[in-house]
Order: C-alpha cells, then sequence, then structure tokens
C-alpha cells in the first residue's frame, strides 16, 4: 500500500487490464485479450506478482505459441530485451492507463475494485476465471 492507504500503481493497473482482457472473453478478437494480458503481465511484473505475469504470458502462448513473449524464459527477462521493449512500447501507445480507464469506465467495470480488496487476490480471481474460459 502506498502513504495514502492506496495499492501501489503497477498493482492497480495489472488489476485494469485483466478486467479489460475478462471483458473481452466473447466479444472480441483473441488478440485484443492477448495485448490487454500482456499489459496486464508488465505491470504485474513490475509489481513484483511473478506467478501472475507468467499466468499472463502462458495465456497469450496458449492462444498464440509463436508470440514473441514465448521467446523470452519468462516476463520478466523478456521486459529487459531490447526487441520486446519495443513491443511493449507499442502496447503502451495502443492502450495508455488513461485510455484503459475510460474503456473500463464504458463497459461499467469496477475500477475501484483493487481499493476495496486485495490486488493480488482480484488479479488471481481474474486469472483463474481467463484460464477456465480457455480451457472452455
Amino acid at each position: 500500500m502506498t502513504q495514502s492507504g492506496e495499492p501501489p500503481r503497477d498493482e492497480r493497473l495489472a488489476v485494469l487490464y485483466l478486467q479489460l482482457a475478462a471483458a473481452t472473453v466473447g466479444r472480441g478478437p483473441l488478440a485484443t485479450r492477448d495485448r490487454l494480458l500482456l499489459l496486464a503481465g508488465r505491470h504485474a511484473s513490475q509489481a513484483g506478482w511473478h506467478t501472475e505475469a507468467e499466468t499472463c504470458r502462458s495465456l497469450v502462448l496458449d492462444s498464440n505459441p509463436l508470440h514473441s513473449i514465448g521467446h523470452h524464459a519468462d516476463f520478466n527477462h523478456a521486459l529487459q530485451s531490447a526487441d520486446y521493449q519495443s513491443f511493449d512500447r507499442q502496447l503502451q501507445r495502443l492502450c495508455p492507463p488513461e485510455k484503459a480507464e475510460h474503456l473500463a469506465t464504458g463497459q461499467s467495470i469496477d475500477v475501484e475494485l483493487p481499493l476495496r480488496e486485495s490486488p493480488r487476490l482480484v488479479a488471481h480471481e481474474i486469472l483463474v476465471s481467463l484460464d477456465q474460459d480457455q480451457v472452455s
């Protein structure tokens, strides 16, 4: 938690991008969901949530085994790689946090959820749901 009692920004953003990814299930191309998962994984990795970041990576690779994220041992290594950093910057330009918040509000996604509940628990629950949706 930060001094204001809010979870750190990377934790909030990881949850936000996961919420958006979950909202795309059954409503859009997998590529959109995968981009959102990669953004969520980026913020999860920066928050120190390595398990959650790796789950994001695995979900992307399950739907797209040849994705560039698979060229790296894990999400943290990808974020340190020049080739992936370039792709990551593109993702951030496509859907910066402000746009993500606007999209979430437009879809009636509860952006305040990580302020009321443990962000990591929320992230875990979303990832379990996404994993189950992928299996179905």
